[in-house]
C-alpha cells in the first residue's frame, strides 16, 4: 500500500493474522525494507505510525493488520534496513483497495513517513499458518528465518517441520508462540522461504533458552524431525501498528 508513493521518493504476528483464514488459503504480506533518516529514532516512526497511519487506515475502513520489524541481531545480506514494514492482507481484494486509498487520499501520512523513513520497493509474499497463534502484545521479539530447501524437499516439507517443531517447543515452555510461513510472490528471489517465530518476550525467551541450552535439539530428535532447509536465523523487535 505503501508502494506507489514510496516508489517515488526511492513495515509480530497478531492473532487475527491467521485466525480467521484457513491454513490453506493463505494471506498477503506486503515487505518494505526502510532506513531511517537521519536523527529520526526507531520509537519516533512507531509512534508516528500508530497515530496518524492507524488513523488513515481506520478512516479508510481498511481490512489489513500492520507491524514495524525492527532489526535487532540480522545476518548480511539482510543487515542494511532499520526496519521492516510489515503490511497484511486478507485478499487480494483488501490488498488493492489499499492501494487505491493510499494513491488517492494518503498525501499528508506520506509526507510525515518521508520525514522519517526511506523505504524500497514493496516485496509480496504469500502467509502460511504453521503452528499455535501468537499473543498480541504491543512490542515483542521476531525471529525471522531465511531457508533454502534441500535438494528434492517442497514448501510442503517446510511447514510440516516447522508446525511439528511448534508443537514441541510449546510443550516445553509454560506458554505458547505462534508460527508461520512465508512465501515468495511478487518481487521477491534469493531464497525458498522464510519460517517466522513470534510470541510474548517471556515465551520467547523460554523458547530461546531452550534451544541454548540443547534441550529443543535432544526433544526434536527424540521426534525424529530433521529441518528440510538451510537457514539463516534473525531477530527482529515486533512493534504492532494496526490489528483489525
Amino acid at each position: 500500500m505503501l508502494k506507489k508513493i514510496l516508489t517515488v521518493s526511492t513495515m509480530l504476528l497478531s492473532t487475527s493474522v491467521f485466525a480467521a483464514h484457513h491454513e490453506e488459503t493463505p494471506m498477503i504480506a506486503e515487505f518494505y525494507e526502510c532506513s531511517l533518516n537521519e536523527g529520526v529514532m526507531v520509537s519516533d516512526l512507531v509512534d508516528f505510525a500508530r497515530s496518524d497511519f492507524k488513523a488513515f487506515a481506520e478512516t479508510n475502513s481498511l481490512t489489513m493488520n500492520t507491524f514495524i520489524w525492527e532489526a535487532v541481531a540480522v545476518s548480511p545480506p539482510y543487515d542494511e534496513p532499520d526496519v521492516r514494514w510489515v503490511n497484511y492482507f486478507p485478499t487480494w481484494g483488501d490488498y488493492f483497495a489499499g492501494d487505491q486509498a493510499w494513491r488517492a487520499k494518503a498525501q499528508a501520512v506520506a509526507q510525515g513517513l518521508f520525514e522519517r523513513v526511506s523505504c524500497s520497493k514493496a516485496r509480496t509474499f504469500a502467509v502460511h499458518n504453521a503452528g499455535a497463534q501468537p499473543a498480541v502484545a504491543q512490542e515483542k521479539p521476531l525471529i525471522a528465518m531465511v531457508c533454502n530447501l534441500d535438494e528434492g524437499k517442497t514448501i510442503q516439507d517446510a511447514l510440516a517441520y516447522r508446525k511439528a517443531v511448534n508443537k514441541v517447543s510449546n510443550g516445553m515452555i509454560q506458554g505458547s508462540v505462534g508460527s508461520a510461513i512465508l512465501t515468495p510472490a511478487l518481487g521477491v528471489t534469493g531464497f525458498d522461504y522464510v519460517a517466522m517465530v513470534t510470541g510474548a518476550t517471556d515465551d520467547m525467551a523460554g523458547v530461546m533458552d531452550n534451544v541454548r541450552s540443547g534441550k529443543a535439539r535432544k526433544a526434536l530428535q527424540e521426534e525424529g524431525l530433521e529441518n528440510p532447509a538451510e537457514c539463516i536465523t534473525d531477530l527482529h523487535r515486533s512493534h504492532l501498528i494496526i490489528s483489525r
